[in-house]
């Protein structure tokens, strides 16, 4: 995967900083290949910078080994003879920083309140997530790679549901066949929520056994090469009643006109109204308790976010997620959602699974 340092280099222009402390396993990843929660990635002027203590030294010096000789991408071991922070001083007096940005929304009180008892620079708070938002050509790959395993999984899953089984079982032969199919790991814990579990959006997959005339929402995605798919679809099994049923064609109308508003220019929520204010109209305007979607990549819920008040306009290379639903206590619940790449035109809808209801068992 190739090394971020031309955006972490313009957030940092942006923010009038000399340097950019990373923490978080998603922008350390993005701008030196480092995808771990220990360590820091120091970004300079002049280079970048890996530090890490023994378990990650020699694969992150593989890694910074093979990057462009002009990013100057350096890994250093923290060890008794030089801590993290010794040597996140030593690389700021020699590159001349000054003001150092630092992860304000990671960054905990007890960990900043270390940062500015031990280091020497002005410590300015940021948030750089901004600059994951446009993904280029192979971050779109790994991504499109994620959702094609995800629609294998979801028309393989579908052959095995039925009355009987718990959300568990469902759970592990999904996440089991994605696996042989090439998927690294889950990319978040996976939704199975049937029956009256589907009225929580967000139910953990349980030993509640399925029965007919459930509906069973699954949210799931993979990662490959560390990028998310995320995908959810909503399916009955052996018959449906007529409430729910209209219940998930508003949701499903919703859900595709949102989908035909995506395009360069439009503010993100104002493609959450278009939804929203179908299922409005349609009486279930208070069912619909979430945002419409978010963007994906390295973390499955990234900046921007289709909600309201979110004024980030869409350009090209963003990748969303559009997923509407209506929960209702004491029935259940209905969400589809798919994975979309924002293109010159309007937008390419990555995840390909049918959205027709469907009835299995």
């Amino acid at each position: 995967m190739a090394f971020h340092l031309k955006q972490g280099r313009q957030f940092m222009e942006e923010s009038g900083l000399d340097g950019l402390l990373l923490v978080s396993r998603e922008n350390k990843f993005y701008t030196a290949g480092l995808y771990s929660g220990s360590g820091y990635v120091l970004i300079t002027g002049n280079g970048c910078y890996a530090i890490v203590d023994g378990r990650y030294y020699v694969q992150q010096k593989a890694r910074m080994a093979a990057a462009p000789r002009q990013m100057n991408a350096v890994a250093l071991l923290a060890d008794e003879n030089c801590r993290f922070y010794g040597h996140i001083n030593r690389i700021c007096a020699g590159d001349s920083v000054r003001r150092l940005g630092f992860e304000a929304e990671v960054v905990s009180c007890m960990q900043y309140q270390k940062l500015e008892n031990e280091l020497e620079p002005e410590l300015v708070p940021v948030s750089p997530d901004s600059m994951r938002m446009v993904k280029d050509e192979e971050e779109i790959a790994c991504i499109r790679r994620a959702c094609e395993i995800a629609d294998r999984g979801y028309s393989y899953i579908l052959g095995q549901i039925r009355a009987g089984m718990t959300e568990k079982q469902v759970e592990n032969r999904l996440l089991y066949y994605m696996k042989e199919l090439g998927a690294e790991k889950e990319s978040f814990d996976i939704i199975v929520a049937s029956g009256l579990n589907g009225s929580m959006p967000h139910a953990k997959a349980s030993d509640k056994v399925i029965e007919p005339g459930d509906f069973v929402t699954m949210d799931f995605g993979v990662r490959v090469g560390e990028y998310c798919s995320d995908i959810t679809r909503t399916v009955a099994v052996e018959h449906t009643g007529t409430k729910m049923r209209q219940v998930y064609e508003i949701v499903r109308e919703a859900q595709a006109a949102a989908v035909r508003a995506v395009r360069p220019g439009k503010r993100c929520s104002e493609i959450d109204r278009v939804a929203r204010e179908i299922i409005e109209k349609a009486g279930y305007g208070s069912a619909f308790s979430h945002n419409l979607g978010h963007g994906l990549g390295i973390a499955c819920h990234e900046t921007p976010n289709f909600a309201p008040g979110d004024d980030h306009v869409l350009v090209p290379g963003m990748v969303m997620t559009v997923e509407p639903g209506i929960y209702l206590e004491g029935l259940g619940g209905v969400r589809i959602e798919d994975d979309v790449l924002v293109t010159e035109n309007g937008c390419e809808v990555l995840t390909k699974s049918g959205k027709e209801l469907t009835v299995v068992g």
